[in-house]
């Protein structure tokens, strides 16, 4: 399973690009993961949920409390992804949850999404702190991690030792190669 996350504030120009690259992965036989938030989590799941059953059974949206507590926006694709057979994995945060607890469980729920990945292929926008926390949580435990920067190669962060090598198959993204090079999974 590949978690496909990224900003919540990225751009609708970037639903396309999000869609081919779920395709991608499916067609080569990857479940996808996500984290059910705005902007490319949401992207994801609309993705899943236009391909139908196949692509929804396997998948896998971790959320930071129960599906009432997503965004709006994305309630009624959660809804429509679990009727195809995707599971979502709540998290322990409610509406009454205080706002650091509420922070903590969306890190918790990045987490338990990294472990239950073999990879991370991240969108990111601006500051992007939890899409950067997420791929360090992967670069950490040796998962590949596919970065598109969407102002450019300037707005890429290091990972720890290694760095950013650009991809062929996918235009525009960067695959993050440690010093020592060993790499836990298979390339995306």
């Amino acid at each position: 399973m590949i978690a496909v996350v990224g900003s919540r504030s990225l751009d609708q120009s970037w639903l396309c690009r999000i869609d081919s690259i779920v395709g991608s992965l499916l067609s080569r036989g990857h479940s996808v993961s996500s984290g059910g938030a705005l902007g490319a989590d949401l992207f994801a799941l609309r993705s899943l949920v236009g391909r139908g059953q196949s692509a929804c059974s396997g998948s896998v949206v971790f959320l930071p409390g129960q599906i009432d507590c997503a965004p709006s926006a994305c309630r009624s694709w959660l809804l429509r992804f679990s009727r195809l057979g995707g599971q979502v994995v709540p998290g322990p945060a409610s509406f009454h949850s205080p706002r650091c607890d509420f922070i903590s469980a969306l890190f918790s729920r990045s987490v338990s999404l990294v472990r239950r990945s073999s990879g991370v292929v991240a969108f990111v926008s601006g500051r992007s702190a939890g899409s950067w926390f997420t791929c360090q949580e992967a670069a950490k435990i040796g998962l590949p991690v596919v970065v598109f920067p969407v102002e450019g190669p300037g707005g890429l962060r290091s990972l720890g030792s290694g760095q950013w090598v650009g991809l062929h198959s996918w235009d525009g993204a960067f695959r993050w190669v440690p010093s020592n090079k060993e790499v836990r999974h298979a390339e995306i």
